[in-house]
């Protein structure tokens, strides 16, 4: 009499076995390409440090002494405006028009602070901080070409800086989303292929249990496929090989070759089926279907002609 199967514990084991020996290695590119969504939260800071110089300094002419606290509030208000609004398309829910308003008034005192601060800093380095907009844009001709880059750049700094703040927010917001729906590669790999692990295993040790091999394959399929839930071995691209052992000098390599070519995932599960259920390979065509389909088994009736035929020529 053979000992009942503890599938939770089989299943716990294969699956730690599973990412430890034959799970696919990261590369240095798979660290790479998931590192580059947090390269925002460095844009985040790279402006944050570019442009609380100017807004500190806007402010402190505002309210003096406390001009330094001004940044937060304008810049880490536009990341989480902008944030909020990503979110709340994400989860198709209504953003109230309060928040629609601070957005857009920090975005102008973000405009105005930092293009006025990059402005007064670059007039005061070439010396016409004395002059007014009309005398500087007289001037500007024959300004050095480095002061009129500089000129140019304190315009381009009032816009990039805020627009800059509004793209991290939305960024972060991504971020966070992501990370929220993400799921491990690996992860999903074990789910197309936990049937075909479990399976093995089950099957092995129904074999060292003493089983006949034929029994042993069928009650391996029908306790696998009753734990892991009916219809999970359509979802999962299965090459279902039974297990080498030394009694039978079977490989993986016969049942592996039929996966390859046409169809070859459902062709897996209709072999799967078939060794589980020896006594319906002698059935027509159309009669297999229906006891698939009964099985819930989805294939087409070329898909179940070809496996029949296949497994006639190995014989």
């Amino acid at each position: 009499m053979s000992e009942i199967l503890d599938m939770e514990k089989i299943y716990r084991q294969e699956r730690q076995r599973w990412l430890r020996e034959e799970a696919p290695r990261r590369s240095f590119r798979d660290y790479l390409a998931d590192s580059v969504p947090y390269w925002i939260i460095l844009v985040a800071l790279v402006l944050y440090g570019l442009s609380a110089p100017h807004t500190a300094g806007v402010f402190d002419k505002l309210t003096p002494g406390w001009g330094w606290i001004a940044p937060i509030g304008v810049e880490f208000g536009l990341l989480y405006a902008a944030f909020r609004r990503r979110l709340a398309k994400a989860e198709k829910q209504a953003l109230p028009v309060t928040l629609w308003a601070l957005e857009l008034l920090l975005f102008l005192t973000a405009m105005l602070v930092n293009g006025a601060g990059s402005f007064a800093s670059v007039i005061e380095v070439i010396q016409l901080n004395e002059l007014s907009f009309s005398a500087i844009a007289e001037q500007f001709g024959h300004l050095p070409a480095t002061s009129q880059a500089a000129l140019i750049m304190a315009l381009l700094s009032a816009f990039i800086i805020p627009i800059g703040a509004l793209v991290a927010g939305e960024g972060l917001a991504a971020l966070a989303l992501e990370r929220r729906e993400r799921t491990d590669q690996r992860d999903q790999l074990w789910d197309e292929t936990a049937f075909t692990v479990v399976y093995r295993a089950v099957y092995v040790r129904y074999m060292q249990q003493g089983v006949i091999e034929r029994e042993a394959r069928q009650r391996a399929y029908t306790e696998v496929r009753g734990y892991l839930g009916k219809g999970s071995i359509q979802s999962t691209s299965t090459k279902l090989l039974s297990a080498p052992n030394s009694e039978n000098g079977q490989s993986g390599q016969e049942t592996g070759q039929r996966t390859n070519g046409h169809g070859g995932r459902v062709k897996a599960t209709i072999h799967a089926y078939l060794d589980a259920n020896p006594e319906h390979e002698q059935l027509s065509v159309n009669q297999l279907l229906a006891h698939l389909r009964t099985a819930e088994v989805k294939a087409g009736r070329t898909t179940v002609a070809e496996v029949l035929q296949e497994r006639k020529s190995s014989q």
